[in-house]
């Protein structure tokens, strides 16, 4: 049996961790270990963890799950890596069924099902795994530079899933695997205008990253403006506007960002067009885009 990290990020998180962190301990793997990566915590969440038998890693403050989990990656060399975020709570099982999942070579990561996603038990692939719990071959994740830190949080690990997907790889929902998400449980500890603000930039970073040229040229003009008319409504306006004229400024990075993923390509063409089709985005009608993509995920999947 593999050794298998159990890597949680927490930020000020001690409620989450009283309510959750049992459930990981208690699963049902012998080689595994319990790891809490804290980013800088005022409450008392490290010495709840400790006593709990976590290895903690202390950082001095909020580097954001993205650095957090690449510590983690860089310092614990195994095969294989598990990611859970500290609002999950999980069946004692969970582990095993992603485990019997990833002997292919082409699979970089299992996801876990949400108890309260429809499902039906047949493992399918999926276009990206969420880090609320996943099992992931942890050297593939090196392999194509890991967690984009740049990201902070929101959207990262559907970026890192898109480059591993680029890389050739295949991401696979395990149904068997069965785990509660209470969802955002530690965002909402962050104020909201900075969270929308991440949001709202990421998710036109994910576009201008991985779109081919054409549809740079041909698709994300419009998707634009309409960002722009959406930014002027809704709660934290401020935020929408900030981050979607942000963008300006974020070309170098843009450019070498494409770069390093053309370096990474076995597979031509844009993920998200080829497995979720032209509409996964749902611009002409305005939807939020991870709503179009979640409602095409469970077409994908029941």
């Amino acid at each position: 049996m593999e050794k298998i990290p159990i890597v949680i990020v927490n930020y000020n998180g001690l409620s989450l961790l009283q309510k959750y962190l049992k459930s990981v301990m208690d699963t049902d793997y012998d080689e595994k270990e319990v790891i809490v990566v804290d980013n800088g915590s005022k409450d008392d969440s490290v010495n709840y963890a400790k006593n709990m038998g976590t290895t903690v890693i202390s950082l001095d403050k909020n580097y954001g799950p993205s650095y957090a989990r690449n510590i983690a990656i860089r310092k614990f060399k195994t095969r294989y890596m598990a990611f859970l975020d500290n609002d999950v709570m999980v069946n004692k099982d969970w582990l095993l069924y992603l485990f019997n999942e990833i002997n292919n070579e082409r699979v970089a990561a299992c996801q876990s099902l949400y108890s309260n996603w429809p499902y039906n038990d047949e493992p399918r692939e999926i276009p990206w795994f969420s880090t609320a719990a996943v099992l992931t071959r942890r050297d593939y994740l090196e392999k194509v530079g890991g967690f984009d830190e740049h990201y902070f949080f929101y959207w990262e690990d559907v970026d890192l899933s898109w480059r591993l997907y680029k890389a050739g790889y295949k991401i696979l929902m395990v149904p068997k695997s069965k785990v509660y998400h209470e969802v955002h449980g530690t965002y909402k500890k962050l104020p909201s205008p900075f969270t929308t603000y991440l949001n709202w930039r990421n998710q036109l970073l994910i576009l201008l990253t991985f779109y081919s040229k054409k549809d740079l040229v041909l698709k994300f003009p419009l998707i634009y403006v309409i960002r722009i008319f959406q930014s002027f409504y809704g709660p934290n306006k401020v935020s929408k506007i900030k981050a979607t004229f942000s963008i300006l400024n974020e070309f170098s990075y843009i450019i070498r960002k494409r770069e390093e993923i053309s370096k990474l390509e076995k597979v031509k063409g844009t993920p998200f067009i080829q497995m979720l089709g032209d509409d996964v985005f749902g611009y002409l009608e305005f939807k939020s885009i991870y709503d179009a993509i979640r409602r095409k995920v469970s077409g994908h999947l029941f």
